[in-house]
């Protein structure tokens, strides 16, 4: 009988073994999976995975009627309600070009969180009868489309600060988290004279620049206290919109406007960016960027800024530094041609040049310096096929296709360098501009091309100055015109009193830059 039990008690386990295995092999298969799964959530994230702060885009108000004045204060209202809400405590706001965009190709809330990485929407519509404003928002979810809150505001015009304050507020509170500082309420303004301000902002930021500043000239002529008029004005003047050095009469008039303006108003973030490019054309390169942190500060949402201070802080050496703000700019306008071009070009001074290549194609819409741009970045790739395309795109009327063309082809045919240099010779008289592309040119004399970069530098335009800094051109920096630049530009002595670029270290009395 016990042997009748011990065998079996050995038949069981005989047969039970196998299946034990089955069922430990069948365990382990289930966790293998559930790894693989979550391996492949955590680094397979869509391109439109919901941020983890709040993020929203201020769509702009739908005018109800026709009329131009309507059309007008609602663009204007909905940039004043970005500028606002950016400085809410955790919250990124998206700037109004994105949201700009956005709007004019009637983007669904699916396609808003993938373009824009949203996670909540403000939209709305202004209805002008007289000097009465009928204002309807509504704050959704993005993408699920719950609405969070809703408001209707009936006031008069005159009222408008008040209500831009009670909206960011609304939205704030909706969202759980707290406005930010400097948001006070500006000076209440003639109804009619805030219309004529948002008409003159409007033309000065668009193509028509010089009507938009002699409107504004008018307004602070009218009202001289009118510290918003008096910023933009300045700012208008001090950002240079064309190559070449700005006449000295604006200088002065930039200077003396953000002056008052700042006399009259000094959280008015245009202010600060004025001052800041008028101390970067001076060379008075720490006023430059305490002026631009505090206009960042001020308007954290003004991509426009950010990606101006991103390419002085690449002039000045320090391109890690002017990538990050440029990605933050980005984060906050990625559908602005800006955003993504100059995010392009500072990746580019980093080497970076295939991921430069993505920016540069979603640098949208075409423009006449993109072409240029992507010239360089083929040719830093070794793509001459795509070079050659640029090359033939080029305007005629700018002066330089022809040698941008004949470089294409000595890069590819080094016997044809003796061609090139005619060519270089016949765009600069042409142009009365230094043509950058001497530094590709066997045996250049960097004396001559540094100079011309410097002159880039001082004017804040174009992105060409960058070329200091690529590591294709290491040799320029050990070049004596390089050092004598440092000098002349006290660049040397601005690193020497806050810190150094991390390819740059003190050697002598000058600076040894990798």
């Amino acid at each position: 009988m016990g042997n009748d039990r011990e065998h079996m008690s050995r038949d069981s386990a005989s047969v039970a073994t196998p299946a034990g295995h089955t069922r430990q092999l069948l365990s382990l298969l289930i966790l293998v999976a559930l790894l693989a799964a979550a391996y492949w959530l955590l680094t397979h994230q869509p391109t439109g995975a919901r941020p983890s702060a709040p993020t929203l885009v201020v769509l702009p108000l739908r005018p109800v009627g026709e009329t131009p004045d309507e059309k007008i204060l609602a663009e204007g209202l909905s940039e004043e309600l970005i500028t606002r809400l950016a400085r809410t405590d955790g919250l990124r706001v998206i700037s109004s070009t994105s949201g700009t965009r956005a709007q004019a190709e009637n983007l669904d809330l699916e396609k808003l969180g993938e373009r824009l990485h949203v996670t909540h929407a403000l939209e709305g519509s202004l209805r002008q009868a007289g000097q009465q404003l009928r204002i309807d928002l509504r704050l959704i979810e993005v993408p699920g489309g719950h609405m969070l809150w809703a408001q209707a505001y009936d006031r008069n015009l005159a009222d408008v600060f008040s209500i831009e304050r009670e909206i960011a507020q609304s939205v704030a509170r909706a969202l759980a988290l707290r406005l930010g500082v400097g948001n006070a309420d500006t000076a209440e303004v003639d109804p009619q004279l805030f219309r004529d301000y948002l008409q003159a902002r409007r033309l000065a930021n668009g193509a028509e620049r010089a009507q938009g500043a002699e409107m504004l000239r008018a307004i602070v002529a009218k009202a001289p206290n009118y510290a918003r008029a008096h910023a933009s004005l300045a700012r208008i003047l001090a950002t240079n919109l064309h190559p070449g050095p700005i006449a000295t009469g604006e200088v002065e008039e930039a200077a003396n406007e953000a002056a008052r303006a700042l006399e009259l108003d000094p959280n008015l973030a245009e202010t600060q960016t004025a001052l800041a490019i008028l101390a970067c054309r001076s060379g008075e390169w720490s006023r430059c960027i305490e002026f631009f942190r505090h206009a960042l500060t001020l308007d954290p949402a003004d991509s426009d800024t950010r990606t101006s201070y991103a390419y002085w802080l690449g002039g000045l050496g320090f391109v890690e530094d002017a990538l990050r703000e440029v990605e933050i700019g980005w984060s906050c306008d990625p559908l602005n041609y800006n955003a993504n071009f100059v995010r392009a070009r500072v990746l580019d001074t980093l080497g970076r040049h295939d991921e430069a290549k993505d920016y540069l194609e979603s640098a949208t819409p075409e423009s006449g310096g993109l072409v240029y741009a992507r010239w360089h970045n083929a040719i830093w790739r070794n793509d001459l096929v795509a070079a050659r395309k640029f090359a033939a795109a080029m305007p005629q009327s700018d002066g330089f296709r022809e040698s941008y063309a004949g470089i294409t082809e000595a890069l590819a045919d080094p016997a044809r360098w003796t061609q090139v240099q005619p060519m270089i010779g016949t765009s600069e008289r042409a142009t009365g501009r230094v043509n950058t592309l001497r530094i590709m040119m066997p045996n250049p004399d960097f004396s001559i091309e540094i100079a011309g970069l410097e002159t880039m530098l001082r004017n804040g335009w174009p992105s060409y100055y960058l070329l200091l800094w690529m590591p294709e051109y290491s040799v320029m920096r050990q070049d004596p015109a390089f050092q004598d630049f440092l000098k002349r530009t006290q660049l040397i002595d601005f690193w020497r009193s806050t810190r150094w670029p991390p390819r740059c270290h003190a050697q002598g009395d000058g600076a040894r830059c990798d």
